[in-house]
């Protein structure tokens, strides 16, 4: 009975890594593939309530999470007239899996789900680009799943992965998950996950993903002082030479890209700056604004045949839609983990959980990562695990 407890627990959070590998596609008015997992999940935490698996709700711990959830909770209603919405969920579901993790004695099996993760991710998007598999788009209706054609010059086209947000949210998990990773891996087997790492984030042509993958990795191998790995790292890299490396990052028609994120945070910071005190506060309410370049005004406003985005930059993202106050409520969840950081910084630098959250937050300023639920799970459970290891000690 004890062996089946546990397994439901751990079946509970087994449930988290399916959902960067659950496409967004509709299977009916209401319901989407991927919201099968979070269901699942929800379903899963009652169950494991009712049979004690989990017995303790940890107030002190999850008073930072619940505060924000009752901020936006209420700015959502005075602002929008609703409480029910997006973020509100997005942040229950983050406030249970903090629950449940807390209950687990010893949260170590999940580091096997996150290795296994990256493998399959790294090797989805290496196959992926060789092979030119296509599985079709979307409900997002925009970026396909796998390979993407295009008219570069260098190179065929670039890798999306299975989860919402296109190649660049792509890169970004596998990045993440490979500072995760190597540093608890040995021998060999690190040389190939090094290999197969930086090959899959290579091809989803990522910039900002591939820059803080190697600037972190080699941080890594520096402090640890595993001097071998740099030979593995330069070796991959100068494998990708040969797919568009060096054009990928001095191609004039490639600083397109750059030139609309610069635009993007510039209308934000001059929105910051000329709005009211008020709504620098409290912001504008979740999903009441959208950027397209330098415009950014209310979502109704666009044309039909503009795609609004947020400012590419998740802080802005939650400036915006919270204010400054919701800000700060946000980062206090990281707080009392952030100062535990910096008391040991030489030793906590080339740890994995810190190496993975530092490589996170890093991308979250080059686009709106922690608001996209597909890949941020990952953030927040590697966080609560880190969260629920200091709590142990």
């Amino acid at each position: 009975m004890v062996k089946s407890k546990n397994y439901l627990i751990e079946a509970q959070l087994a449930l988290v890594f399916l959902i960067p590998v659950t496409p967004h596609i509709e299977i009916s008015n209401n319901i989407q593939l991927d919201d099968i997992p979070v269901l699942s999940f929800f379903v899963l935490f009652i169950f494991n309530i009712f049979i004690k698996n989990i017995k303790e709700f940890f107030i002190k711990e999850i008073i930072p999470i619940l505060l924000f959830i009752i901020y936006i909770s209420i700015q959502n209603y005075l602002i929008n007239g609703n409480f029910l919405f997006n973020d509100l969920i997005r942040y229950i579901f983050y406030l249970i899996l903090l629950v449940t993790i807390l209950n687990v004695k010893n949260s170590q099996f999940l580091d096997k789900y996150l290795f296994l993760l990256l493998v399959f991710l790294s090797l989805f998007s290496i196959f992926s680009y060789f092979f030119k598999l296509d599985f079709g788009v979307d409900s997002y209706d925009y970026w396909k799943i796998g390979f993407n054609s295009n008219n570069w010059i260098f190179t065929a086209g670039r890798i999306n992965g299975l989860q919402a947000g296109g190649p660049n949210a792509f890169g970004a998990i596998i990045a993440c998950l490979g500072l995760y990773c190597i540093p608890n891996l040995k021998g060999r087997l690190k040389d190939v996950i090094i290999f197969i790492s930086l090959l899959g984030c290579f091809f989803t042509f990522s910039r900002a993903a591939l820059i803080v993958f190697v600037l972190l990795l080699f941080i890594y191998v520096f402090l640890d002082k595993d001097y071998l790995r740099i030979l593995t790292i330069i070796v991959t890299l100068l494998i990708t030479s040969n797919f568009g490396l060096i054009d990928r990052f001095t191609s004039e028609s490639e600083t397109e890209g750059i030139e609309d994120r610069v635009q993007m945070q510039q209308a934000s910071f001059q929105d910051i700056s000329s709005r009211s005190a008020q709504e620098n506060i409290f912001g504008y309410g979740f999903d009441n604004f959208g950027i397209v370049r330098n415009e950014l005004k209310s979502i109704g406003k666009f044309s039909d045949e503009l795609r609004p985005t947020g400012p590419h930059n998740s802080f802005l993202f939650i400036v915006l839609s919270y204010g400054f106050f919701g800000l700060i409520l946000f980062l206090n969840i990281f707080l009392r983990e952030f100062i535990a950081f910096m008391k040991l910084f030489k030793e906590n630098i080339i740890k994995s959980n810190y190496l993975f959250l530092g490589g996170f937050v890093a991308l979250s300023f080059t686009g709106d990562f922690i608001q996209n639920h597909s890949i941020s799970v990952l953030f927040f459970l590697v966080f609560f695990k880190l969260k629920s290891e200091i709590t142990n000690e």
